[in-house]
């Protein structure tokens, strides 16, 4: 049996005492130092679309963290998205590299806003290179690839050819545009009416209608989307509605039953629709040069890693074909803007196109094992909303100030917290407040910190111990790789 440590160190002798510590546990399995495993024919995948362009400054280190991060929630690879950018096979080689430390999978995605019908010799090239890499996707023993439009802009069998390769061809296609390609792929991951935001929550409509292609299918799924640029830089400024979007479009994977998922996106912050990590040591993912311009304005201090867990348990029923997904640990994952819409704002760029359509709420998507009482406090306005078991989110009017979330059972709370980040009435770094703060509360009983954080255990027992001494927990891969002090133990 694999086995996991995890060692306290004790610096008191003979006594009963309680001991505050952080503690980091790296995803890790048989994977990581074993043979890689094929991708089993007919399985389904989840997959998170991973913007290249902007890690220009990654090293390996931050590659292998990103992927242990997807991993550790089910998703199976990156989708490479790659323009024409000089620094792409630095990347790719950190990324293919990462792939295969960690046990993770990597395809590329190529970018159709770069790419053209002319490039055909180039992808082959860059196919030949990383297709057959330790780390590349395949399914059904052909080396998996897509893009981002480009509709009939290549012949994927000729490419395939070129680069001496099976390919599996998913690229985002229309629906009419399939018939050479082995799978389609869809970016309409949110509400909207000729690419505009419009009032109305997302509907199954264009998935049903690549369904229908008889094609295998990958359903695009998005918690958020909000971007702010002027005409002096990429000329876009909107937010798609986006309230009730990341719950009820898994929901939706769930009813209509893809063959894949992609998530949209890990790490595109210009978008706001990331749900990895933020990067404060690395200002330029955000912006060129880490100049204090673009998305820095709204994504600083806006974590969405909250949003991961609320995809854990979903993707575990979309593999298993479950069709609802079974809720193991009770969590609060809460999201709101961080002023109301009549903030006023000191912003050249102005309010984005679908700014009406957002409401001034406060929301919180609850995972409960039975049914609940859920208390949303925002500044002065509390509401209580009751849910059954699942995964369901509500939502409160909000107020400025302390933002306070319980789950109440019996008259008793069982989960209890407050959010770090405060809804003000005037504009984060001088943006507009379109984009979501997104935390999380877990039954240790406080709110849980978006990246790393420090847990109080309580031990009930006298050790006799000698200073500097090591005392192990130790316990099998299942039982410790998603061992979590928040969880696990109480504070004092």
């Amino acid at each position: 049996m694999l086995l996991r440590n995890i060692f306290l160190k004790f610096l008191t002798a003979s006594s009963l005492f309680s001991l505050s510590f952080s503690l980091s546990i790296p995803e890790q399995n048989q994977h990581e130092k074993g043979p890689l495993v094929e991708r089993q024919t007919g399985a389904r995948a989840v997959f998170a679309h991973f913007m290249v362009g902007i890690v220009a400054a990654y090293d390996q280190s931050h590659w292998e963290a990103d992927c242990r991060a997807a991993k550790a929630i089910g998703i199976d690879a990156f989708a490479l998205n790659i323009g024409k950018d000089d620094y792409n096979d630095k990347q790719l080689g950190f990324a293919y590299a990462a792939g295969e430390v960690t046990g993770f999978k990597m395809f590329i995605s190529f970018d159709f806003v770069y790419w053209n019908s002319g490039d055909s010799a180039t992808i082959a090239s860059y196919l030949r290179t990383y297709g057959n890499k330790a780390a590349a996707y395949k399914y059904n023993n052909a080396v998996f690839v897509s893009t981002f439009i480009g509709d009939n802009a290549v012949d994927w069998n000729s490419i395939g050819s070129q680069a001496g390769l099976t390919l599996y061809a998913c690229p985002n296609w229309q629906p009419g545009s399939l018939g050479n390609v082995q799978c389609g792929f869809s970016w309409d991951a949110w509400p909207s009416s000729n690419n505009q935001p419009i009032n109305s929550n997302k509907t199954t409509a264009t998935d049903v209608a690549y369904k229908n292609t008889g094609k295998p299918y990958m359903m695009p799924v998005s918690p958020w989307f909000y971007t702010h640029y002027g005409a002096d830089t990429y000329n876009k400024n909107w937010i798609f509605y986006s309230d009730w979007l990341w719950n009820t479009r898994w929901d939706q994977v769930l009813s209509v039953g893809p063959q894949f998922v992609e998530i949209i996106t890990w790490n595109d912050f210009g978008e706001s629709h990331y749900i990895g990590p933020l990067h404060p040591d690395l200002p330029q993912v955000y912006a060129p040069n880490g100049q204090d311009n673009g998305a820095k304005k709204w994504v600083t201090d806006m974590p969405h890693d909250g949003w991961q867990d609320v995809a854990k348990p979903y993707i575990t029923a979309f593999k298993n074909g479950a069709s609802a997904p079974t809720v193991s640990t009770e969590e609060i994952v809460y999201y709101y803007r961080t002023s109301p819409k009549s903030a006023a704002c000191n912003d050249a760029v102005g309010r984005p196109t679908g700014a009406d359509f957002d409401a001034d709420e406060v929301f919180a998507t609850v995972l409960v094992t039975a049914t609940s009482n859920i208390v949303i406090t925002s500044g002065s306005n509390t509401v209580t909303r009751t849910v059954s078991a699942g995964i369901h989110t509500v939502s409160g009017p909000m107020g400025v100030g302390t933002q306070s979330f319980q789950v109440q059972r019996n008259g008793v709370n069982v989960l209890s917290g407050t959010s770090p980040k405060q809804i003000t009435s005037t504009c984060q770094n001088s943006a507009q407040p379109y984009n979501a703060y997104v935390g999380t509360i877990k039954s240790n009983g406080g709110t849980t910190p978006p990246t790393g954080g420090t847990a109080t255990i309580i031990f009930n027992v006298v050790a006799t111990t000698v200073f500097g001494e090591n005392i192990f927990l130790t316990g099998s891969i299942a039982e410790l790789s998603s061992w979590d002090p928040w969880t696990a133990v109480g504070p004092l």
